[in-house]
């Protein structure tokens, strides 16, 4: 057992997170169905998103939940909790472009010591402090078919 996995829900929290913010020495990756960001002329490809894209995203959450021990963020008592299915905390296009930013998933893993959440306009944040977690991430991302950038 690493020292991660045998700490409580809420030392990883406090790991990860400073005043319910992913703490600011993260680096972002974007996590997208395009390969940047879209720009105004072509946010029309916002409108055409169908639910088997959308289903893109939770392939890759299920390959990631399946590869790696995946925690679901509750900043509500600032713990992390480690579910044994991920399917129930999964949403479909439809209920996904129904939710508000305060049901946006976050997700800690803490082998690759980062966070992904999920974010506005069919975009995830992989947040990491080292590239090898990109580079474990990325196999799953091809998987799934989706993209991803930084700044």
């Amino acid at each position: 057992m690493t020292e991660k996995q045998a700490m409580s829900g809420k030392a990883i929290y406090e790991v990860f997170f400073e005043h319910g913010e992913v703490r600011p020495d993260f680096k972002k990756e974007f996590i997208s169905l395009w390969p940047g960001w879209l720009g105004k002329e072509r946010l029309h490809l916002l409108d055409e998103v169908r639910e088997e894209d959308w289903l893109r995203f939770n392939r890759m959450l299920l390959a990631t939940f399946e590869a790696f021990r995946m925690g679901v963020v509750d900043h509500s008592d600032e713990t992390i909790k480690f579910p044994t299915r991920l399917e129930p905390f999964l949403s479909d296009h439809q209920k996904a472009m129904q939710k508000d930013a305060s049901q946006f998933l976050q997700f800690v893993i803490p082998a690759l010591d980062c966070v992904l959440t999920e974010e506005w306009d069919y975009t995830y944040i992989l947040w990491h402090r080292d590239v090898n977690t990109l580079e474990a991430i990325k196999p799953l991302l091809c998987e799934a078919r989706l993209e991803h950038f930084s700044d």
